[in-house]
């Protein structure tokens, strides 16, 4: 309610600017590039929200295996015939193919919620990069509006360079045929005709700064020059309703809040660190042992004993279960982890109360700021009314020669310069309401309404 309390008095002078200010926004590759990059912290929460998803995974193998084995058993002997068994070491060789196949599916089911605290941090921070990408669009919007100004205060100085040249063709005109007449001298003459080149350089200055200001807003907007140059409107005051246009809504503020919100959370994810993590498992797999020929060595009466397997399948084989692990002590790692967590709340929480003092002081200021622009308007407006008529004065006190050539100029001069300083002052105006917006926050909410 209060936005719109502040859009229905400015907006009308702000309306002008909203499809160059929306433009500027989705043009601006500064922005563009922090979205996506906040793209990627989106990515990183949707990878923590998957630790809790089963995890399956295949592997399969094929191998030879050789080996010889020395087995030492204790010797024994058989009671009827006396003939001891193991006696000595056993040595042996064994070689045999294998081929190994399995899927194993595993699942966390208590992770400590760090995975639950770690994809609420992330969810925060999110909203914190976006705020703050968002922050940004009161100034570009600002940029935007102050350069249409500038815009129009050149046409503004073009009506007064207009004006004057009309003022003074006549007065030449009038010369010349003083000089005719033998009422003036050459020396009129050239004064005027010095005013008249001096109006020619100001022309050239002007048109010099209007292209500059079009080829600026040209590459903050991405508009073609033809639509710049559509847009026009009067350099007029910006009226605010001041309790409305004090309403705190920056993204900074937001930004912030969001932020402490997730280094909270990250700090309770460091915590939950102590905590046992339970996760569940199953296993399917075949083994197959095939071409085995095992050789044992040195038998007593025996010899050398050659065995000879075709295979030894094991298939299918299952596996299912609950597991745990519990990281009982790991040094300093987890204390240290959860110092730096909580030393990150409080910095953040720091930065937001030294954030909010900032802005109460700025919000005061660009209010003392607009308030003075109006008073100094109303004393332009009457320093350039002075100017008009004691321009007019002049204008006939030199045609009945009660007054010369230069001071005829000088008040010439003295209207154009309370002139553009009226226009100058209004431009300030304007920049001071703009200023009082975006201290707020409210600017570019204002504008695009």
């Amino acid at each position: 309610m209060l936005l719109t309390s502040v859009s229905s008095f400015a907006q009308d002078g702000l309306h002008y600017f909203k499809d160059p200010v929306q433009r500027s926004v989705t043009y601006n590759k500064s922005l563009i590039n922090a979205n996506l990059e906040n793209q990627k912290v989106a990515l990183d929460r949707e990878n923590v929200k998957g630790k809790l998803l089963p995890h399956v995974s295949a592997n399969a193998m094929y191998g030879y295996l050789n080996s010889s084995i020395d087995l030492d058993i204790p010797t024994k002997t058989l009671p009827l015939l006396g003939t001891p068994l193991f006696e000595g070491s056993q040595k042996m060789n064994i070689s045999s193919q294998v081929g190994l196949a399995g899927v194993t599916a595993t699942q966390v089911i208590f992770s400590g919620l760090q995975i639950t605290n770690g994809q609420k941090a992330l969810e925060q921070k999110f909203k914190a990069q976006q705020l703050m990408s968002e922050a940004g669009y009161d100034q570009l919007a600002q940029e935007v509006m102050l350069s249409f100004d500038q815009l129009m205060l050149l046409k503004e100085v073009d009506l007064l360079i207009k004006d004057s040249e009309k003022r003074l063709n006549k007065e030449h005109d009038k010369v010349i045929k003083g000089i005719e007449n033998g009422f003036a001298i050459p020396y009129d003459r050239d004064k005027i005709k010095l005013a008249m080149l001096e109006l020619e350089s100001k022309k050239a200055e002007v048109e010099s700064n209007r292209e500059l200001l079009y080829f600026k807003l040209e590459e903050l907007t991405g508009m073609s020059i033809e639509e710049l140059r559509s847009i026009d409107y009067k350099l007029d005051q910006l009226p605010l309703d001041m309790a409305a246009a004090k309403t705190m809504n920056r993204k900074e503020l937001a930004a912030l809040e969001a932020s402490q919100k997730a280094y909270e959370y990250v700090l309770k994810k460091e915590k939950g660190a102590q905590l046992p993590q339970v996760f569940a498992f199953g296993n399917m797999s075949y083994f197959n042992a095939f071409g085995t020929d095992i050789t044992v060595k040195d038998l007593p009466k025996v010899g050398d004993l050659k065995i000879e397997s075709n295979h030894m399948r094991m298939a299918p084989s299952f596996a299912v279960g609950i597991g745990m692990k519990w990281n009982i002590f790991e040094g300093k790692a987890h204390k240290t982890a959860v110092e730096k967590a909580n030393l990150d709340v409080q910095i953040n929480a720091n930065k937001l109360t030294d954030t909010k003092e900032k802005l109460a002081l700025l919000q005061r200021k660009t209010e003392v700021d607009y308030d003075l622009s109006l008073k100094k308007i109303q004393v332009s407006e009457q320093q350039m009314a002075i100017a008009q008529n004691n321009l007019h004065l002049a204008s006939r006190q030199f045609e009945e020669g009660l007054a010369d050539v230069t001071e005829r100029l000088e008040a010439e001069n003295e209207f154009y310069k309370q002139s553009l300083g009226y226009y100058n002052q209004v431009l300030s105006h304007r920049q001071a309401a703009s200023e009082l917006l975006k201290a707020n926050g409210n600017l570019y909410q204002t504008i695009t309404q």
